[in-house]
């Protein structure tokens, strides 16, 4: 390669690597990324010009610049040189964010969908006389995650006013406590006809009063209040019977109690994933009644009831009931079951509950300690298993490694590993 490199230089002879058109080198710099975008412009002077070509810079993802790019006129300079009006997606998350940087954003990318700054912090320009107009947001957003993000008041009320479009939306404390006071919460959420997925993570000052409104978001499709402590659960009727399509409600960590537990009318409920886990005030009172009416809801795919009622809210008696239940109301649905970290489960109740609902393809029994666990025996033969799967199946077989696993590891203990349930399609991901 040297030798030839060598023959290219001094006999003035064109690489053909250089003979391609710009179109084709920018159809092969679009499959690298950024990282690499930026080591390919330091080849030459026609590398550096096209790598910086704004078809190329359409979705772009800044986080690991949040270090070198935390300088407010550093970052202005790259939105003025390379964020053009064409770029859809941009994530800025981990940033140190000024007003006038938030200006030169919304004024440079105007077909911008996609905004993503959790963990941002937004900076005050102090120069400024007055807040009116002076802070611009982009318009049109359809996606927009500002989660974990804290600073200056004046950036949540120009966000309050730009969420007309918006479908997936993720909102922090700072937010909440920004328009409550200047009582604009309510014509902000009633400005939102398009939403479909919120989430409300680790919000510590939510309460249920305030996220109630959110009921008034008829077309809410995924909800997730994951950790928001004060919310007490008293919410949950009013999204159902509002929401019509919601299909996924993440609660696990809410202070949800037996009272709303029997309170609620799940039966109604059009859910597909419905996560209840970490909830410690749910007692086997008021898991047992409400297991019963859950098992009612005729769409339900993904349950989960990981470490309910600190771990021992989930019995063996109550694990039976919801099979009987989904049994009796012919409800088949059922999926996916997380009920890891419960210490009042045994093998046998497990057992028994997999013989009864042989319908259910994934149940996740991690870290619970009464449930027999697979011995090194066992282990042995089922990498051999895998390995003759692997090795010797027909080309013409679909079959993978994992659901190799998945089908012997079911058979053998009536659940999976915990690498294999976080593999599943039926597992909660945030949102967003």
């Amino acid at each position: 390669m040297f030798v030839e490199l060598l023959d290219v230089v001094f006999n003035r002879k064109v690489a053909p690597i250089f003979c391609l058109d710009e179109g084709t080198f920018i159809k092969i710099f679009s499959y690298l990324s950024l990282k690499d975008l930026m080591r390919a412009s330091q080849v030459c002077r026609f590398w550096y010009r096209l790598s910086f070509d704004l078809l190329l810079w359409k979705n772009t993802d800044l986080r690991r610049f949040c270090n070198s790019l935390n300088d407010s006129t550093k970052f202005q300079a790259l939105a003025n040189t390379r964020l053009g009006n064409k770029i859809n997606y941009i994530d800025l998350s981990g940033f140190a964010l000024s007003e006038e940087s938030l200006r030169v954003l919304a004024t440079r990318c105007k077909k911008l969908r996609v905004l993503k700054m959790r963990s941002a912090t937004f900076t005050q320009n102090y120069h400024r006389t007055s807040d009116k107009d002076y802070v611009l947001f982009p318009k049109h957003l359809e996606c927009l995650d500002i989660r974990f993000s804290h600073g200056s008041p004046s950036v949540y009320r120009a966000i309050g006013k730009e969420l007309k479009h918006v479908k997936w939306l993720g909102l922090c404390d700072a937010f909440f406590q920004t328009l409550i006071a200047d009582d604009s919460l309510e014509t902000t959420i009633d400005s939102m006809e398009h939403l479909r997925k919120l989430d409300l993570s680790h919000c510590l000052t939510l309460k249920d009063t305030v996220l109630a409104l959110f009921a008034r978001c008829r077309n809410l499709e995924v909800l997730s209040v994951r950790r928001c402590s004060f919310l007490t659960g008293a919410f949950i009727d009013n999204f159902l019977g509002s929401c019509k399509v919601l299909k996924t409600l993440i609660l696990d960590g809410i202070s949800l109690d037996d009272e709303t537990m029997q309170r609620v009318t799940w039966r109604s409920a059009s859910l597909k994933h419905l996560e209840l886990g970490w909830c410690r005030f749910i007692t086997q009172t008021g898991l047992q009644s409400a297991v019963t009416q859950i098992a009612k809801i005729q769409s339900l795919e993904y349950l989960g009831l990981c470490a309910i009622g600190e771990e021992r809210a989930l019995t063996d008696h109550i694990l039976l009931e919801l099979g009987v239940s989904l049994s009796r109301w012919r409800s088949r649905t059922l999926k996916s079951l997380n009920v890891s970290r419960s210490r009042a489960l045994t093998q046998d109740g497990v057992a028994e509950f997999r013989r009864s609902c042989s319908f259910v393809e994934m149940l996740d029994t991690t870290d619970c300690p009464a449930v027999r666990k697979s011995t090194k025996k066992d282990q042995r033969k089922l990498d051999d298993f895998e390995k003759d799967q692997v090795y010797e199946k027909s080309p013409l077989t679909n079959i993978t490694i994992s659901e190799c696993y998945n089908k012997i590891y079911r058979r053998r203990n009536g659940s999976i590993s915990a690498t294999q349930f976080a593999r599943s399609k039926y597992v909660l991901e945030t949102p967003l």
